[in-house]
């Protein structure tokens, strides 16, 4: 699993160590089992490491726990259906992957998400407030609840996803595209080398949005519908986006030349790329967003989380307060 680790040559690092002050526990007492759930694959396999050190501290503190390590996708979203159905705490182990993938079975549930961000990009733990520190990503694990917004995704076929970052088409799904499909080199330089070999062959689309009534059209290079600001390992495409708010943000970059695009891609580290006059920001809560390459009749896929949720258009609906997640009070 794959986020959108785009244009950054720094990969997140999780803090293991932990010979501090130990894990407070205080916050949680309940006999009810924790089911931690880990990616071993995540960070070129680093969350493994990660996933051994949480167990280890949750049995040492006497926390009842049940650790998952699913050989496949389907394999996560089954424990995360069970955590759901016992309206349970899950916490995921991993970056912003395996969160999209326990997010399709827990949402709209009363299970509660504890989130371990120990993948190589972890914009949604980011978004929260969430501490890359072990120790602190564990007392926030065990904590009590708050509420936050999701997206739901709907193609036309009828394919439904949830969404808990940002969902995004054109350049930048392209850009992801390419890059899972690369087999050298590994780590963040793959992603860069995917930017430059798009930003060669930049496509223009024709845009057919309607957020909350309102049309909106015309050429673009790519378009983001954010539930929170960061995507990329960092990048703050929509720094205005609050996954509490019921709303999400609508970035489309217009067209522009390839040297403009790749100057501009600094900048939305710091979110100052949206005073560039080629960025337009809406807000809004139901989206319908088609897009089409002007010299191509393929269709655009959708990449929410990092992830395939499937080919435009698409309807996303911002779901107030559909997941739990522990420590983001």
């Amino acid at each position: 699993m794959n986020t959108i680790m785009m244009f950054s040559d720094t990969i997140a690092h999780v803090t293991v160590a932990i010979r501090g002050s130990p894990v407070n526990q205080t916050e949680y007492e309940s006999e009810n089992e924790v089911v931690l759930i880990t990616n071993p694959a995540a960070n070129r396999g680093q969350a493994a490491k990660v996933g051994r050190e949480v167990l280890a501290i949750l049995e040492a503190r006497g926390v009842k726990v049940r650790h998952e390590i699913p050989a496949s996708p389907a394999g996560t979203r089954l424990a995360a259906e069970q955590v759901a159905n016992s309206g349970g705490r899950l916490i995921a182990c991993g970056g912003d992957g395996l969160i999209h993938l326990v997010a399709q079975e827990i949402a709209g549930s009363a299970a509660t998400l504890g989130v371990i961000p120990a993948g190589s990009g972890n914009d949604f733990a980011s978004a929260l407030g969430l501490s890359s520190d072990l120790n602190r990503a564990l007392q926030a694990a065990l904590s009590p609840a708050g509420q936050v917004d999701v997206l739901q995704l709907e193609s036309e076929s009828g394919r439904r996803a949830i969404g808990v970052t940002i969902a995004t088409a054109g350049f930048s799904a392209k850009v992801n595209v390419r890059a899972d499909n690369m087999r050298w080199p590994k780590g963040s330089s793959r992603y860069t080398i995917a930017t430059l070999r798009e930003l060669l062959n930049l496509e223009r689309y024709e845009l057919e949005l309607r957020v909350d009534g309102t049309e909106i059209g015309g050429v673009c290079l790519m378009v983001a519908i954010a539930n929170t600001h960061s995507f990329g390992g960092g990048m703050k495409i929509a720094p205005a986006a609050d996954s509490t708010d019921g709303v999400a943000e609508i970035v489309i970059v217009r067209d522009t030349r390839a040297l403009t695009l790749l100057r501009m891609l600094p900048k939305t580290f710091n979110g100052s790329h949206v005073d560039h006059p080629a960025i337009e920001l809406f807000r809004g809560s139901d989206i319908e967003l088609g897009l089409r390459p002007l010299n191509s009749e393929m269709a655009c896929q959708l990449r929410s989380d990092g992830e395939d949720v499937g080919s435009l258009p698409q309807t996303v609906t911002v779901t107030s307060a559909g997941l739990h997640v522990a420590g983001c009070l």
